[in-house]
């Protein structure tokens, strides 16, 4: 789950519904910015699946005492998620061995910056899950690189679009407001600048897309006193889900 605090609520984003946003913007990706166009619709799979692990643990939301709020994907307990990851995984793998291995690049590339006893047996497996995927495809390691660079900078800008509240001043932000890490731009830039215009639109600089992107972000506005009163899990199932239209374009 994703969370953030408002005055008399939490705004609460499943994982899956921010991987869909994910999703939208790989399926959106410039092919020129790949040597090949080949694995695409894998790509695409591994992005809008990458978090599927966490349907059943975004369910029913969890409280967090020490915080006073909803576990999220930041402080959710490692023992349990890491758990959920490698079935999710599995279930990927049945479908496209390709989006798993992406998948789990993606989850060991994260677990790696906060490399502790939780991540290690997990870290060791999904490495192992790799190079058995990569050897029995043999697969072009270059545009694996790159597309699994691709996929993490979308998970990225998801997770921008999705952490603050929309319109969020660029000083406020918490996450990535110096920019995300960018390996694509022939003019050597380093990095992706997002900044919200407005409570709808995203300006990026540089831009990888073929065009401007329309997606969407559903979220549930939880109600305080309705968590008091009912407990989180039954405050969370009683709201309805609402959606935010937002789009993706060039800096103007």
């Amino acid at each position: 789950m994703i969370v953030y605090e408002k005055e008399d609520a939490f705004i609460m984003i499943a994982q899956q519904d921010h991987a869909r946003i994910s999703g939208d913007l790989v399926s959106a990706w410039q092919d020129s910015l790949f040597h090949s166009a080949e694995r695409r619709e894998e790509l695409n799979l591994a992005a809008y699946e990458h978090d599927s692990s966490w349907i059943d643990l975004d369910r029913i939301p969890l409280w967090n005492d020490a915080v006073n709020a909803p576990f999220s994907f930041r402080d959710f307990p490692g023992n349990i998620r890491f758990i959920f990851y490698s079935k999710g995984l599995d279930r990927v793998q049945e479908t496209s061995e390709y989006a798993s291995l992406l998948g789990s690049i993606l989850y060991t590339t994260l677990a790696e910056q906060f490399r502790n006893e939780d991540t290690v047996t997990f870290v060791e497996r999904e490495f192992a899950r790799q190079s058995a995927i990569i050897e029995r495809l043999q697969l072009d390691v270059k545009l694996l690189q790159l597309h699994a660079k691709a996929l993490l900078l979308c998970d990225e800008l998801s997770l921008f679009a999705c952490m603050e509240q929309p319109g969020t001043l660029r000083e406020n932000y918490e996450w990535f407001a110096n920019g995300l890490s960018y390996w694509f731009d022939r003019s050597g830039q380093t990095q992706l600048i997002p900044e919200w215009i407005g409570e709808s639109t995203i300006e990026l600089d540089p831009f990888p897309f073929r065009g401007a992107v329309e997606t969407a972000i559903s979220f549930k506005e939880v109600r305080k006193p309705d968590i008091a009163r009912y407990g989180i899990a039954e405050a969370y199932r009683r709201e309805k889900l609402q959606e935010h239209k937002l789009f993706f374009r060039p800096k103007s």
